[in-house]
């Protein structure tokens, strides 16, 4: 019929247009010791920063990978980090219980913020003048809480070391990633709970007075990492449950949806083009067993509108943690549970090729089912679409 003909007119014309061989070819970097747990671009995008299960963050050239430094301090795992505006500080997390305040220009310790147990999450306020942290319960009897700090960017070795305030969890629920919302105006939570309606929600809280403004279930399972995009207008969470989502910061309503065969760790919004690069893989325990295809330890990249995969790249032997993306959309950075980041700088055949728009979005009204249908078939009789 007219529509089986055109629905594989669509189809070839979709084929052509998104059939590109790319040859990204990533530069290695290897400064850690143990698994990374976070690599972030400054707003610049001159510098990456990781950190990872050994003790040192590190930062590194942000186009040539070059190792420029270390921050030399906590005793432990460092769980996230987090840079103001300028890169002027920085300021780290970790499992040692001690989150520390640093001269992001020569890596001197300034502060350093004790807590009662595991500093999970890390983040500076808009005006660089506050930062929050997540920290978790120390014994299944205490409370995990969300502490708010100040500091003066002028003398910021004067600090006490105390919050200015501090958000107590309820019910054992715990925060495993927090931000500030756009101009502060709240906190946004991520939060995981052994038992309820916590786990895989996100709530918002106010900063001045510590109530729950709102609460939304979001995901099935916990919610691993959020990450704004470059206007802080919506963010991208990552699941255990094999989801990743784009949320409305202001309401916490779910306006994309995208769906993966295996836990997602990490999420990034490109400020280039309608992408998602999500990145994840099998559970570490099971790593040892398992070869580079086997475990899927590639960075997916998902239509943002269409929420459509439409390619991969691998390399790393192990699920992979963190994603940053660089401000310019032509770079990202991945570290993964095999301690080594990977920069990729994004060839021109990427950069240069035209958006994969699905077969579904060229049908008039009323003929979508009947070309959907004649596609299927059609990918039956040649084996399928490959990008």
């Amino acid at each position: 019929g007219v529509g089986g003909a055109q629905a594989a007119r669509v189809r070839s014309r979709a084929r052509a247009m998104f059939r590109i061989t790319t040859q990204v070819q990533p530069i290695l970097l290897k400064g850690h010791e143990r698994s990374i747990t976070q690599c972030k671009f400054n707003p610049d995008g001159d510098l990456l920063y990781t950190t990872a299960k050994d003790s040192n963050p590190t930062v590194w050239n942000g186009q040539t990978g070059q190792r420029l430094g270390t921050f030399v301090g906590h005793k432990g795992a460092v769980w996230d980090l987090d840079m103001t505006h300028d890169s002027q500080f920085v300021v780290t997390g970790g499992g040692d219980g001690v989150a520390i305040l640093w001269n992001g220009l020569n890596g001197e310790q300034l502060a350093s913020y004790t807590h009662r147990g595991a500093v999970r999450s890390v983040r500076f306020s808009q005006d660089s003048r506050t930062f929050i942290t997540a920290q978790d319960a120390f014994t299944s009897r205490e409370l995990a809480n969300i502490s708010i700090f100040g500091f003066d960017p002028e003398d910021p070795t004067s600090s006490d070391g105390l919050p200015r305030s501090e958000i107590v969890m309820q019910d054992l629920v715990k925060a495993t990633c927090v931000d500030f919302t756009l101009l502060d105006r709240h906190i946004v939570a991520s939060l995981d709970a052994d038992r309820g309606d916590s786990k895989g929600a996100l709530a918002l809280y106010d900063p001045e007075t510590g109530q729950e403004v709102q609460r939304a279930k979001i995901h099935e399972d916990r919610i691993n990492r959020f990450t704004y995009n470059a206007e802080k207008t919506m963010f991208i969470t990552a699941s255990r449950d094999r989801t990743a989502k784009i949320i409305d910061p202001k309401t916490l309503e779910v306006v994309k949806t995208y769906t993966t065969d295996r836990p997602v760790n990490a999420a990034v919004i490109s400020p280039l083009k309608y992408h998602v690069l999500l990145g994840g893989g099998q559970d570490a325990m099971s790593v040892t067993v398992t070869s580079s295809s086997q475990g899927k330890f590639e960075t997916r990249f998902f239509h943002t509108i269409y929420e459509q995969e439409f390619g991969r790249i691998g390399g790393h032997f192990g699920p992979i943690n963190a994603l940053a993306i660089h401000p310019t959309g032509r770079i990202f950075a991945s570290g993964a549970e095999d301690g080594y980041i990977r920069l990729h700088h994004l060839d021109e055949a990427y950069l240069n090729s035209s958006d994969h728009i699905p077969p579904q979005a060229y049908q008039p009204e009323g003929q979508a089912e009947e070309g959907a249908a004649a596609a299927a078939a059609s990918g039956d009789a040649d084996g399928g679409d490959e990008a």
